[in-house]
């Protein structure tokens, strides 16, 4: 399995190892050197498919070195991003066809924008899986990832990135965006976060609503005063507040409202099934994980396909989104007010998250991976 140096595209994927590892396959997971401490903490084997690469070293600098200035609309962060997925595929595709070449997998699975890994695969003719990612991407990310990757499957003699074999598709029906890819697979969203202990507060009765807040791992402009902001607004609510978030930040937002039941670092798949309604991002991750555990959600989108995932939770009946440069506390209060009050935000989402549950399981996938190889995996 290959994935890149990012929480919110490695932790969707471990349920999928996790599977085939219960069903007696082997199971390498490469990726850059700076992954190995979160890769081994899933319990499974790392390999480094290069040195210590932080993500933003390829959003935020070109092949040169050059800083790279982040656009402020939609379409061209789409394009940036699809870019910056193909510097990461040139500084990592080395390292790749090396791992292939001596583990000698019989199926490679990568998520997406996994450049070098279906290059890798492409070249040694070993079936690829590209395992789908929350609610999907928009399809110009890869378009223009595959041109910025273009001299690197020109040296391999590649004139365009492998079509998977199988294409794990997570997104339940209601909120599809269209026609599925070829050789599409659906399957059900099987949440993954670090694992940590479970508070006692999450088998209490509630006695109020809980609503939790998160803003996600990468940080946005001036952060930790809309966290400030959002608290003091969301406390004029009666509910209990979570606020999930790192200690550092938690510090610098003390004294915290009487409201608050916890604070920092929250294990998100634990604790979500104990709260009422959800406040975030739009990351990917914690968009699944609360249709899967049936809460309403205020989605504040700030980049890449977040935008999009938000426009069709929000059509659906299922969210409320707010653009983050809109922002008004107060508006974020009232929608949570809507939310709470209106059934009709639960009922579609309880749709979304029984599509999910209807959908096949990472194990029940495991046999459709392994009929991909000659042996069908019985080597």
């Amino acid at each position: 399995m290959s994935t890149s140096p990012s929480f919110g595209l490695y932790f969707p994927v471990v349920p999928m190892a996790w599977a085939l590892r219960a069903a007696g396959h082997d199971v390498l997971v490469a990726a850059p050197e700076n992954m190995a401490e979160t890769v081994c903490g899933s319990g499974l084997p790392f390999v480094p498919n290069c040195g210590p690469l932080p993500m933003k070293d390829v959003m935020l600098f070109d092949r040169s070195g050059a800083p790279v200035v982040l656009p402020d609309t939609e379409e061209e962060l789409l394009a940036h991003t699809g870019r910056a997925f193909g510097r990461l595929g040139a500084r990592t595709v080395d390292g790749m066809l090396r791992i292939v070449r001596e583990w000698k997998p019989d199926v490679v699975i990568g998520e997406p924008h996994s450049y070098s890994a279906a290059a890798a695969a492409g070249v040694h003719g070993v079936p690829f899986v590209e395992h789908g990612i929350g609610l999907g991407y928009p399809r110009v990310i890869d378009e223009c990832g595959e041109r910025e990757f273009a001299p690197e499957l020109a040296q391999l003699g590649l004139d365009a990135l492998p079509v998977p074999d199988l294409v794990l598709d997570t997104c339940p029906p209601g909120v599809h965006p269209g026609e599925p890819r070829p050789n599409a697979q659906p399957m059900g969203y099987v949440p993954y976060s670090t694992p940590g202990t479970v508070q006692p507060w999450v088998f209490d009765k509630r006695d109020r609503p809980r609503l939790l807040l998160t803003l996600g791992t990468v940080p946005v402009p001036g952060r930790v005063e809309l966290f400030r902001n959002l608290l003091r607004a969301l406390s004029a609510l009666d509910v209990d507040l979570l606020l999930a978030v790192e200690d550092a930040v938690v510090e610098q937002l003390s004294p915290l409202p009487d409201s608050v039941i916890d604070a920092g670092w929250l294990s998100l798949d634990s604790v979500l099934p104990a709260c009422d309604l959800i406040v975030h991002h739009c990351g990917a991750g914690t968009v699944m994980a609360a249709l899967r555990a049936g809460l309403p959600q205020v989605l504040v989108p700030h980049t890449v396909e977040q935008y999009d995932s938000a426009r069709r939770l929000d059509a659906f009946g299922a969210a409320q989104r707010i653009a983050l440069e809109e922002l008004d506390p107060d508006q974020v209060l009232e929608a949570c007010r809507d939310l709470l009050e209106d059934s009709s935000y639960r009922e579609r989402t309880h749709a979304l998250r029984d599509q999910i549950l209807a959908l096949p399981s990472p194990g029940q996938i495991v046999p459709v991976i392994a009929g991909l190889t000659p042996d069908g995996g019985k080597k």
